[in-house]
């Protein structure tokens, strides 16, 4: 997984913290290419999760999570829905019925260097799917 090394990379900040998410379940879960977040090794308690449910060890984990140039540039397929399991980390039992996970701004996104490829549960705003056609980045929906 994640390893120590002797780069002189900065890392990437995000501007919108759900389109980090996105690219996090890549990297975690799809590629193995970082740790995700393990509620197993946390000392975590009632109080970790607020009201909405929302589990804040998992949310800070994520949110200082560094994500490196060479991180997203493995990044080639993303995949936006509600099931996400990095979604689950962060709001354990959440449905996805309402849109708090909806990143605001796609910048980053768009910004992915070897993207070609977004599945999409449900349509993606038009001006993301344009920026994203301009760049030769296959929109497929479910």
């Amino acid at each position: 997984m994640d390893h120590e090394s002797n780069t002189t990379e900065e890392p990437v900040e995000f501007a919108d913290f759900n389109a980090k998410l996105l690219v996090l379940d890549v990297l975690c879960y799809d590629l193995d290419v970082l740790d995700p977040y393990d509620p197993e090794t946390a000392d975590e308690t009632d109080e970790d999760l607020d009201v909405d449910g929302q589990d804040d060890r998992a949310r800070e984990y994520y949110d200082d999570l560094e994500l490196l140039p060479s991180h997203l540039s493995l990044v080639t397929e993303l995949t936006v829905d509600t099931d996400l399991e990095v979604l689950q980390d962060v709001h354990p039992g959440w449905e996805g019925s309402d849109d708090r996970f909806d990143p605001q701004n796609w910048d980053d996104v768009l910004d992915l260097p070897a993207l070609r490829t977004v599945y999409a549960a449900a349509p993606l705003p038009a001006h993301v799917a344009e920026a994203l056609a301009a760049k030769s980045v296959e929109v497929r929906s479910a």
